[in-house]
This record gives C-alpha cells, sequence and structure tokens, in this order.
C-alpha cells in the first residue's frame, strides 16, 4: 500500500514537469519567431510622389559646374542656379525643395564628413535631409572613383594612339577605382535610407562625355580609347546600379542614356569639352542643354 501511494503520489509531480517544461519550450519557440519575423519584415515601401520634399544630393554633377551670378555659385560649391536639381524642381513643383549638392563632394560627405571649400567647411550633406521627404536625387561616385586620373592617361595629341585599351595596369586601376567608388556610395546610400526612410532616392550615374569617337582638341582621346573608355563609365554604372538596388533606388543610367551627345556633337552636347575654362564650365561636366536632359529622365523616373 505504501508503494502504492508513492506512485500515486509521484504522477501529478512528473504531469506537472511535463506541463511546465512544454511551456517553457514553447515560450522560447513563440519568442523566436517574433524576432525571426522582426527581422524579416520588408522594408518601408517609398511613397509615391504627391508634392512633398524634394533634396538634392551630391556633387557637381548635380551643383551644375557652369557659371551663374548667383550666391549659391560663390558659397563655396559652385550650385548653378539651373542645375539639373533646379529643373526637377520646376518640374515637378515641390512644396518643399533642399539643394544641398556641392562640387567635389565625395560619398562620405554626403552623410558623414565634413566637406572643405574655398569659404570654408561645409556639414555633411545628410545633415539638412528632412525625414518625410518624398524624392531625393543623388549624383555621387566620380570623385571617389577619380575618373580624371584615368582619362588623363588617355589623351593625346591629333591621329596618335595611347593604347590604353590595351594597359593591363590601367585595368587594373579602373578595376579598383571602380571597386573603391562602389564600397564608399553603398554606406552613404544606406544613410540616407535610414534618415529618410520612405523617400525615392534617386541616382544619377556618371559617363556621358565619351562617344563612339575623339574629336581633337575637344574630346583628344583616339577613337579606340574613346569606346574603351565609354566602356569604363559603362562599368562604374553598373556598380552604382547595385549600391543603388541595395537601398531599393531607382538608376538612372545617364551613360548609356546620353549616346550621341558627348561634346564632339557640335549640334546638341550635353556635356562640355576639355576646352571649357574652368572658371566658367567643368571640363566633361552637364552644360545647360545635359541639366534640362537629366531632369526630364529624373522626371519621367518618379512614381507618381
Amino acid at each position: 500500500m505504501g508503494s502504492s501511494r508513492r506512485v500515486r503520489v509521484g504522477v501529478p509531480r512528473i504531469r506537472r514537469g511535463i506541463i511546465a517544461t512544454l511551456t517553457t519550450v514553447l515560450t522560447v519557440v513563440t519568442l523566436a519567431a517574433t524576432i525571426s519575423s522582426a527581422h524579416a519584415a520588408p522594408e518601408p515601401t517609398p511613397v509615391r510622389y504627391t508634392g512633398g520634399p524634394y533634396v538634392a544630393m551630391g556633387d557637381s554633377r548635380a551643383s551644375g559646374g557652369f557659371f551663374t551670378p548667383t550666391p549659391d555659385y560663390f558659397l563655396g560649391c559652385k550650385r548653378s542656379a539651373f542645375n539639373y536639381p533646379a529643373v526637377v524642381a520646376v518640374m515637378t513643383l515641390p512644396r518643399h525643395f533642399v539643394d544641398t549638392s556641392c562640387a567635389g563632394a565625395q560619398a562620405p560627405h554626403l552623410y558623414r564628413t565634413a566637406q572643405r571649400t574655398n569659404v570654408g567647411a561645409k556639414p555633411p550633406q545628410l545633415h539638412l535631409v528632412p525625414r518625410d521627404a518624398q524624392v531625393i536625387t543623388v549624383s555621387i561616385g566620380g570623385n571617389d572613383m577619380r575618373w580624371g586620373a584615368i582619362l588623363s592617361r588617355c589623351n593625346t595629341a591629333p591621329l596618335n594612339d595611347r593604347r590604353c585599351r590595351h594597359n593591363p595596369q590601367l585595368e587594373q586601376e579602373v578595376r579598383w577605382r571602380i571597386a573603391r567608388m562602389e564600397n564608399r556610395v553603398t554606406p552613404a546610400l544606406r544613410a540616407i535610407r535610414k534618415k529618410a526612410p520612405r523617400a525615392q532616392i534617386i541616382v544619377v550615374g556618371i559617363g556621358g562625355f565619351m562617344g563612339n569617337h575623339g574629336c581633337w582638341p575637344m574630346v583628344p582621346v583616339s577613337d579606340p580609347d574613346v569606346r574603351w573608355m565609354n566602356r569604363v563609365f559603362d562599368r562604374a554604372g553598373d556598380a552604382l546600379r547595385r549600391a543603388t538596388t541595395k537601398v531599393d533606388g531607382t538608376f538612372i543610367d545617364a551613360n548609356r542614356r546620353s549616346a550621341g551627345h558627348d561634346p564632339c556633337n557640335l549640334i546638341n552636347p550635353w556635356y562640355e569639352s576639355s576646352l571649357s575654362n574652368g572658371s566658367i564650365a567643368y571640363p566633361y561636366h552637364i552644360n545647360q542643354a545635359g541639366a534640362i536632359a537629366i531632369a526630364s529622365m529624373v522626371n519621367a523616373a518618379i512614381r507618381r
């Protein structure tokens, strides 16, 4: 009898232990599922444009680089009054327009490093981005890549050929310059996305001023090297596209979409030639026609 009582008393204890164990397991499983679900939650979907704040960020491709007698041009950033962001603002009529672009900017200047100019340091451009921004255009990467260091190796006298396309050392340099640019631009775009989680981020690529042939002295590069340089910008654009995709942004391939409008087009060029006076317009940078063309691309890319 005593033995039977011990068994009857022990059974409830065993059941209580099993129930407690199962409860603990279920709690852990539920907590793990909740955490997993939270991490798997999709990023906020960018809002459709309804006239909300528009912010322009970037380097001289955004700031303009061509002279206008306005305060913004002389305040260290060479910001033209008729740059492509200003044209986009006219096309879209935002309730609030902020242009933070600054000639010479590199990717770190967008979000974490002050930029030195001839009239003092400029704070990171991200400081001026409101959280409720609906559209943010970004032109960046050219100064991180320093494409000028590549192009200068290809410049030549009339009827000469530097054969850049066959230079293995230069090809290796191109690869690391493009990789460096992508590695610097990616965290900058992620910082922008974090600051403005619902904005449409539109990245405008680099290039566009190398066509299918040279035209000395406006583009003092041999025809085969011009085509090679054009492909270099295609590769740079592909790197910027990858970085843009990581923040659910839209990429505008300015290099491929500018075909036929390089400085050798004497009727309707979108870019200045190498002969441009730096005090009036930057060589190989967007001119007024180019600003309108790029603005039209941006306007068409905005989701409404």
